[in-house]
């Protein structure tokens, strides 16, 4: 494929791990928000706005909604290569992020765009970006856009399947709050028969914490299915997502 050739770019190449494998000896879904994760963090890092740095001001970065076409799920033993930059900004609440992944030939892996919150870890509430961050994506940055698919949603009218989680010690990260990737291998757990999804539409909506017991939900509807991630004792809805299967 042909990369995008934004001015703050990163590129790293990973390589599929057996443990990063499914049943079928392809790189997993979640494994490819890893890997996602991974280099945002490398590349806000270069850039001076890594979470280590923020975290010394009571600052933090937390995604607030992913959405990622997957082209081909690479085998057990390939290499993917990511490519990401800041592309823009929603205002002045919203970071946007922009993924491409290529494999060993140059076929394309996948595509992404990825919306993140700037927040403060002592009122645990999200505030402004600074202005400085403009710098980071000045006119005619590429951006990543996708029809929205529906991801973004507070209730299923029906379900076809669910799944009963409980958060682990393991399934936190630095913000002390269940990584995001998990919420995605929920929503799959509630279907288990299914490989990974040729397109996902994810928002984040609340955090967990160890020990909270979580309930999976989804409902199939033909080739998309919708997915719903909410804490047992109050119903509280913390992740939705739309799932398109090939």
């Amino acid at each position: 494929m042909n990369f995008l050739e934004p001015k703050y770019f990163l590129d790293e190449t990973f390589t599929v791990r057996s443990y990063e494998s499914g049943v079928t000896n392809h790189v997993s879904l979640p494994t490819l928000c890893n890997y996602m994760q991974e280099i945002a963090g490398l590349n806000a890092d270069g850039l001076g706005w890594g979470i280590r740095k923020l975290q010394e001001e009571g600052l933090t970065w937390m995604l607030s909604r992913l959405h990622i076409k997957v082209a081909r799920y690479v085998p057990w033993g390939e290499q993917v290569t990511l490519r990401t930059w800041p592309s823009g900004m929603k205002g002045r609440l919203i970071a946007t992020r922009c993924f491409q992944g290529a494999d060993g030939n140059g076929g394309e892996v996948l595509q992404a765009h990825s919306e993140w919150l700037y927040v403060d870890m002592r009122a645990q509430k999200i505030v402004k970006l600074p202005e400085t961050f403009a710098d980071l994506v000045p006119a005619g940055t590429p951006d990543i856009a996708f029809e929205d698919i529906g991801g973004k949603f507070t209730k299923l009218p029906s379900v076809t399947a669910s799944a009963d989680v409980r958060v682990r010690q393991s399934d936190l990260d630095f913000n002390d709050h269940v990584n995001n990737v998990h919420y995605a291998e929920w929503m799959l757990e509630a279907l288990p028969d299914r490989t990974g999804p040729a397109e996902m539409d994810i928002v984040f909506r609340a955090a967990a914490k160890a020990g909270d017991v979580l309930v999976s939900e989804c409902l199939c509807e033909g080739s998309r299915s919708l997915h719903l991630v909410r804490r047992a004792s109050d119903n509280l809805v913390l992740a939705s997502a739309a799932m398109v299967w090939a």
